[in-house]
């Protein structure tokens, strides 16, 4: 029971990113929901893990400041699908009297965007790499009566396939594009992003309550002089384990702190864009089983509330492959 806590709490180790919003910038750096059933404050043992997490998301609707669906029924559509290979390595090394890790995150993002009623929308779809994320410390600290608290941070670089900039939206062609491509919906940021993380757990008995809270810091997108709004995300768990079977419940919340910066009036200067503070909450089951040195887990969140963004239910699979520790 506890190995099996402890492999899964890799998936909530790492940062992972990607989750649609409104305005001009249309991805968020961390994926919404992608800790929920993991333990927020532990390390696994030392050694190297593979994480791999599918995520999709099959019919979000964009919704309005109010909260209401723009449009109407499939007025707006977009389907995304991100591959998250992620590798870890639990040093085994102390630092400051905690656990010391490290981690690197490539995603891989397939979005298909329609605009307009059924019979009558341009749709259009793409692949594409997202911001290569580098964790250069996780720091976990075990505490008296089970509890765990973490500390890391992410850094995701400008270094996506496709983006604003190389895409048609923004008036230059992009061949890895279909013919549809003003209707595309670009696979990655034009800026960079710094995302600071804390993640506290109690693990008793088979029982994982956690929290993971993160607050997002994005660079203006030089090219289109638009910067994005600070950003709190938090997702949550409770699970509990039996044998080989873990059950529980997760939910994740996002809430951008101040409204998003850009020019309003062509040659003026930046200025705070209402309309543009995005919020999202979501909750859902939880199911988990352990093959022995692997581990799985599925989890679904239904939409309960989005606001200024593209919103709805969302599921993800998350695998964790011990990979082993050479330096033993």
């Amino acid at each position: 029971m506890k190995k099996f806590l402890l492999a899964m709490c890799v998936s909530m180790a790492v940062v992972m990113m990607v989750a649609p919003v409104s305005a001009m910038e249309l991805w968020d750096p961390h994926l919404r929901g992608s800790s929920e059933g993991g333990a927020a404050g532990a390390l696994p043992p030392a050694g190297f893990y593979f994480v791999n997490e599918m995520y999709m998301m099959p019919g979000l609707q964009l919704y309005d400041d109010s909260g209401s669906q723009v449009g109407g029924h499939r007025g707006t559509d977009l389907f995304v699908f991100v591959e998250i290979p992620t590798l870890l390595w639990s040093t085994g090394c102390k630092f400051l009297g905690a656990d010391y890790g490290m981690a690197l995150v490539e995603p891989v993002v397939y979005t298909n965007l329609r605009v307009g009623q059924p019979g009558e929308s341009l749709a259009g779809d793409n692949w594409g790499t997202f911001n290569t994320l580098l964790v250069p410390y996780i720091l976990s600290w075990k505490l008296p009566c089970d509890w765990r608290i973490k500390t890391a941070l992410a850094i995701g670089f400008n270094d996506g396939s496709s983006t604003l900039e190389n895409s048609a939206l923004a008036g230059s062609k992009n061949p890895n594009i279909n013919n549809h491509e003003l209707f595309v919906a670009p696979s990655a940021n034009d800026y960079y992003s710094f995302i600071p993380e804390i993640g506290i757990s109690w693990l008793h008995a088979g029982w994982n309550v956690s929290a993971d809270f993160r607050f997002s810091f994005e660079t203006k997108n030089t090219y289109t002089d638009y910067q994005s709004g600070d950003a709190f995300y938090a997702d949550y768990t409770i699970t509990r384990t039996f044998g080989k079977w873990t059950f529980g419940l997760g939910a994740c919340q996002y809430n951008q702190v101040d409204n998003d910066k850009g020019i309003a009036v062509a040659g003026g200067p930046s200025v705070s864009l209402p309309g543009t503070k995005t919020t999202m909450y979501t909750m859902g089951p939880i199911i988990g089983y352990n093959f022995g040195p692997c581990s799985l887990t599925f989890t679904y969140n239904f939409a309960l509330y989005s606001q200024d963004q593209f919103g709805g239910d969302f599921c993800f699979l998350t695998l964790v492959v011990p990979l082993g520790n050479p330096f033993k």
